[in-house]
């Protein structure tokens, strides 16, 4: 699955010069959309500003109008990447909001699973060494949406439980559901089916342990 380049620009937005023209921001998609496919043909390995220019088809000069060294595009892929899973999420937290779902971590950790994998870019982003703490920054504002799809579908199970309490809960369990699914993709290209049968029991257990217990 090609990563989603509908969208004009990933925000928060790296590089140095914001085309405000279409044809300069069509172009900036261009970098995007080849530095992506660069990834996931390439891995990190492969991750050049020259081969990404020669990817798009673009003088290494456009390229450096936009980003003034490869983790400035690293870190917008990993924004437009991040931006994704958060749709997907909210996508399950409307979907149990209609029809409540018999596993709802099951069914968001299989969706982020299938995002992992129908994304080979972001796998060798995220595990390849090109993730830094300016990258984790840059993309903190979409796991804390994810937090709150989380939230919602925590509100829906455990009214009665305080909403700080549910708050942090969900936070929690992006916290751990994060290091799962890095370590479940690590062992296993399309992600170790144990280990991510194991983490929705984990997940499960801490969930029910903190809002049962909150909501007596």
């Amino acid at each position: 699955m090609k990563l989603n380049s509908s969208s004009a620009v990933p925000t928060p937005l790296p590089p140095r010069n914001v085309p405000a023209q279409a044809r300069s921001r069509t172009r900036l998609l261009r970098v995007l959309d080849a530095a992506d496919e660069l990834l996931a043909e390439t891995g990190a390995g492969g991750f050049t500003t020259t081969r990404i220019a020669q990817a798009a088809g673009l003088p290494i000069g456009s390229v450096y109008r936009f980003f003034p060294d490869k983790e400035a595009i690293a870190q917008a892929l990993a924004v437009r990447y991040w931006s994704d899973f958060e749709d997907l999420v909210a996508g399950v937290a409307e979907a149990d909001s209609h029809e409540r779902l018999d596993d709802p971590t099951g069914e968001v950790l299989r969706t982020l699973a299938a995002g992992f994998r129908s994304r080979p870019g972001f796998l060798a982003l995220w595990f390849g060494g090109l993730r830094s703490e300016r990258i984790r920054d840059a993309t903190r504002p979409a796991r804390q949406a994810i937090a709150g799809s989380i939230e919602r579908i925590l509100a829906g199970r455990w009214p009665d439980a305080p909403p700080e309490l549910r708050s942090r809960a969900a936070a929690m369990v992006v916290l751990a559901g994060d290091g799962l699914l890095r370590e479940a993709f690590r062992r296993d290209p399309d992600g170790d089916p144990g280990l991510l049968a194991e983490a929705r029991l984990m997940l499960d257990a801490y969930i029910a342990a903190a809002l049962e217990d909150g909501s007596r």
